[in-house]
C-alpha cells in the first residue's frame, strides 16, 4: 500500500490517501471506488478514532480510502472545511487515473461534525461526492432561535438566523447524492430527530436513502469495536457495529461490484 499526503487549501488541512497496489491476480479490481473519510470533533479537532481506522476498514473491503483532516478551531471560520472538502473531491477526480479510482464513484463517510461536513459538501460543495455515508451527523445547525457552538466554529460568535446555510435539511434537492445514515436513539450529543428531519427531506425530494437508528449507544462510537474504543467499554456495541458492513454492502450495491464471470 502506498500512503500519500497532499496539502489542501491554505490553512493546514491535509488529505491522506491509502492506495492499494495493483495486482495481476486481481485485475478486475485494479480501479476501485473511493471513500473519503471526514472525522468528527465538533469542528474543534479531528478525531483519530474516526480517521485512519475507518479508512483501513474500507480499504479491507476493496475501496481506495482517503482521510481529510480539515481546518478546525479558528481556522474553520468562514466555512473553510466546506471549501476544503470540495477541493479534496475535485483533486481526487483530477488524479483518478494516478490513484486508480473511478472518478464517478467517490463516497464521503463523515462522523458527527464530519457527518455534517459530509452532508454539507454533498449538497452545497464546489465538487460533490457520488454518495454519502453519514454517521451520527450533526445536520441541524444554525436553526432559528437556537445557539450552537458548532455553528459558531464555522460562522463566528454572534452568528444570526442568516446561518441557514449550515442547517442542511432545507438544502436537500432532487440532485442530492444517495445517502446511508445511522445514529443511536439515545445519543446524548446529537438528537436523532435532526437526522429524521434530514431523511424526511430526502424522502420529500424522492432521493435514495437508507437510515438506521439503533436503540442504544454512546455518541462517537466510530466502528463500535474495542480497536476504536480508546479503552472505554461504552464505546463498543455489537449491534451498532453492524453499521460498517451494512454501509460497505450498500456502497457496492450502488457502485457495482468488480466484474466476475
Amino acid at each position: 500500500m502506498e500512503i500519500a499526503k497532499v496539502s489542501i487549501g491554505g490553512r493546514g488541512a491535509e488529505l491522506t490517501a491509502y492506495l492499494q497496489d495493483p495486482s495481476s491476480e486481481m485485475k478486475t479490481a485494479e480501479i476501485k471506488p473511493a471513500v473519503l473519510v471526514l472525522p468528527g470533533g465538533g469542528y474543534f479537532f479531528c478525531s483519530d478514532r474516526e480517521a485512519e481506522p475507518i479508512a483501513l476498514a474500507y480499504a479491507a473491503e476493496g475501496f481506495q480510502a482517503f482521510v481529510l483532516r480539515y481546518s478546525v478551531g479558528e481556522k474553520a471560520l468562514g466555512c473553510q472545511p466546506l471549501a476544503e472538502a470540495g477541493e479534496a473531491i475535485a483533486l481526487m477526480r483530477r488524479r483518478a487515473a494516478e490513484w486508480r479510482i473511478f472518478p464517478d464513484k467517490i463516497a464521503v463517510c463523515g462522523f458527527s461534525a464530519g457527518g455534517h461536513l459530509g452532508a454539507w459538501v454533498s449538497l452545497l460543495g464546489s465538487a460533490k461526492p457520488d454518495a454519502a455515508v453519514l454517521c451520527y451527523p450533526a445536520t441541524r445547525l444554525g436553526v432559528s432561535g437556537e445557539h450552537n457552538r458548532v455553528a459558531e466554529a464555522l460562522l463566528g460568535a454572534g452568528y444570526s438566523e442568516d446561518a441557514d446555510g449550515v442547517n442542511l435539511a432545507r438544502h436537500v434537492t432532487a440532485d442530492a447524492p444517495p445517502m446511508f445514515a445511522w445514529i443511536t436513539a439515545d445519543d446524548a450529543i446529537i438528537d436523532a430527530r435532526g437526522l429524521l428531519e434530514f431523511a424526511d427531506a430526502y424522502a420529500a425530494a424522492k432521493r435514495p436513502y437508507e437510515l438506521h437508528i439503533f436503540q442504544t449507544g454512546e455518541h462517537g462510537l466510530s466502528l463500535a469495536k474495542p480497536i476504536t474504543a480508546g479503552g472505554h467499554l461504552a464505546m463498543t456495541d455489537a449491534r451498532a457495529a453492524a453499521w460498517f458492513p451494512m454501509s460497505a454492502e450498500w456502497l457496492w450495491r450502488l457502485f457495482g461490484q468488480p466484474e466476475t464471470k
